[in-house]
C-alpha cells in the first residue's frame, strides 16, 4: 500500500472519527437529526424530550404512534420490549399517540406531548381488568347499599340482607318500604323500625312498641335513642328503650336529622316549606329559613360537618352548617349523584358533567364530560379514580392522567358500590335473561 493511500484512509478514519464523536455527543447531550420529510430545515437539529411511564399494575408495554416500543438492548438478537416503570429518552419533540396494554387489562390511550429538554410523566397510569362479573343473587331489586364494613348487601325491594362471604340471604319480615339505614357502629340494619343483627340474628322490633302508624326511623349511635314520626309528632325512644318523649308537636315533618343538642327538620303547612333548628337543650326553636315551595326533601346522613338536605325533585343540595344556620349556605342545583372526599370536598355529578366542589374555596372544578347520562359516581381514595355508571355501563375516570376507560356495557346497571378494600364493584345489572348483584374485579 503505497504512502499516499495510508494518507487518504487516515484522513477518512480522522473525519469519521470527528464526525461519530459530534453525533455521539449530541446525541448524549438529548439532541437527534429530524429527516421527516418534508424537511424544515429550522427542525433538522432538535433538543429531544423524554417520556416517564409507570402503570398499576406495572408491566404494560408500551406502543407510540401505533410502533411497539423495543428494549434499548445491544443484543439485536434478542427482541424484547419496554414495559412499564420505564422512561424513554431522546424522543423528538411533538404529539404522540400512547398506548399501553397489559394482558387480561383494559388498554390505555392517550394523546401526550414531548417537549424539547423535558420529561413528559405520565405516571400511576390506573389499567382495569377485563373479567366478567359474577352474579352473586338473583334479584329484581335495583336499590341495593352496603354495610358500614361491607360485609353485608341490603336489597330494599326484595328485602334481602346477603352475606357477601358466603352468599347467604336473610328475607326480613318487614312490610312497609322504609329505606335502610345501615348503623356505622355495627352490622346492623334499621329498617321499619326494626334492627337487624345478621351476625346474631338478634332482631329487635320497635314498631310493636311503638305502634304501627310510626315512620321515617332514625337512631342516633352516639347515645342509641331512637327517633321517629308518629302521625304530626317527632318523637324519641330513649337508650333505656321504655321512656318516650314527644319532640315536635303538630307539625307535618317531612324530613330530619339529629346533631347533637339540635333537631333539623323540614315541615311543610299552608304558608310553605319551611328549614328549622330546634334546640333539644332549650327545647325551642333557634333558627329557620323558607325552601322553595315546590320540592321532595331529604336529609342525606353522608357528612360529619354538613347536613345535607337534597331536594330530589329540583335536583338540588342544600349543603348547611349546623353550627350556623341561615339561607346563605352552600346550594348546588343541577345534581344527579354525589360522594364526599372528605368533609369539606365533594365529587358531584349533573348527569353529563362531574366536578370537584371545594367548600373551603367555594369553588367546583369540573372533572370530565361524557355523552352519557351519568346515574352515579363512586370515589376510589387511594388510587385517584373514580366510577361513574350510566344506564348501561361502568366507567373508570382517571384523576391524574385525564383518561375514561369503559369497564363493563350491558343492557341495565344500577346501584355500583365498592367493596371493602376498594378492589372490586358490587350492582344490579340484567346481563341476558339473568337480573341482579353481580361483583366485578378492578385491579
Amino acid at each position: 500500500m503505497s504512502k499516499k493511500i495510508r494518507d487518504y484512509l487516515l484522513a477518512i478514519f480522522v473525519i469519521l472519527f470527528l464526525v461519530l464523536t459530534v453525533f455521539i455527543s449530541l446525541y448524549a447531550s438529548g439532541y437527534r437529526f429530524n429527516l421527516n420529510w418534508p424537511i424544515r430545515f429550522d427542525k433538522i437539529l432538535q433538543k429531544t424530550g423524554a417520556l416517564a411511564l409507570d402503570t398499576v399494575p406495572s408491566g404494560a408495554v408500551i406502543y407510540l404512534d401505533e410502533k411497539l416500543e423495543k428494549d434499548s438492548s445491544w443484543r439485536p438478537w434478542k427482541k424484547t420490549y419496554r414495559t412499564t416503570p420505564t422512561k424513554i429518552k431522546n424522543l423528538l419533540p411533538g404529539e404522540y399517540s400512547l398506548r399501553l396494554e397489559r394482558s387480561d387489562y383494559w388498554p390505555f390511550e392517550k394523546k401526550i406531548q414531548i417537549n424539547s429538554g423535558q420529561t413528559t410523566f405520565v405516571e400511576s397510569v390506573n389499567l382495569f381488568k377485563t373479567d366478567l362479573p359474577l352474579l352473586i343473587v338473583n334479584s329484581t331489586s335495583s336499590q341495593i347499599s352496603l354495610s358500614s364494613a361491607k360485609k353485608y348487601l341490603y336489597l330494599e325491594g326484595d328485602k334481602k340482607i346477603i352475606n357477601l362471604k358466603n352468599h347467604q340471604e336473610k328475607s326480613l319480615n318487614i312490610s312497609q318500604n322504609d329505606q335502610g339505614q345501615w348503623l356505622l357502629g355495627s352490622e346492623k340494619l334499621l329498617v321499619a323500625g326494626t334492627i337487624f343483627d345478621p351476625e346474631k340474628n338478634n332482631d329487635v322490633d320497635y314498631q310493636k312498641i311503638i305502634g304501627p302508624e310510626a315512620d321515617l326511623w332514625y337512631l342516633e349511635e352516639s347515645s342509641d335513642r331512637l327517633y321517629y314520626r308518629y302521625k304530626n309528632s317527632l318523637n324519641r325512644l330513649e337508650s333505656d328503650g321504655k321512656t318516650n318523649l314527644t319532640i315536635i308537636k303538630e307539625e307535618n315533618c317531612l324530613t330530619y336529622e339529629p346533631r347533637g343538642d339540635h333537631l333539623f327538620f323540614v315541615t311543610k303547612n299552608q304558608e310553605g316549606i319551611t328549614l328549622k333548628d330546634y334546640s333539644l337543650k332549650n327545647n325551642a326553636l333557634e333558627a329557620e329559613f323558607k325552601l322553595p315551595n315546590v320540592g321532595d326533601y331529604h336529609f342525606i346522613y353522608d357528612n360529619r360537618k354538613f347536613l345535607s338536605l337534597y331536594d330530589q325533585q329540583n335536583k338540588t343540595l342544600y349543603l348547611l352548617d349546623p353550627a350556623s344556620l341561615k339561607d346563605s349556605d352552600e346550594v348546588i342545583k343541577n345534581v344527579t349523584s354525589w360522594q364526599w372526599l372528605n368533609d369539606e370536598q365533594l365529587l358531584y355529578s349533573n348527569s353529563w358533567e362531574i366536578y370537584l366542589f371545594d367548600l373551603r374555596q367555594n369553588q367546583a372544578t369540573l372533572i370530565t364530560r361524557v355523552s352519557e347520562e351519568i346515574t352515579n359516581i363512586l370515589w376510589h381514595s387511594s388510587n385517584d379514580y373514580l366510577i361513574f355508571s350510566t344506564d348501561t355501563s361502568l366507567n373508570a375516570a382517571d384523576f391524574k392522567n385525564g383518561a375514561i376507560t369503559t369497564i363493563f356495557k350491558t343492557e341495565k346497571i344500577a346501584s355500583p358500590l365498592m367493596d371493602e378494600k376498594n378492589s372490586a364493584i358490587y350492582f344490579y345489572a340484567k346481563i341476558g335473561q339473568q337480573a341482579g348483584v353481580y361483583k366485578l374485579s378492578l385491579q
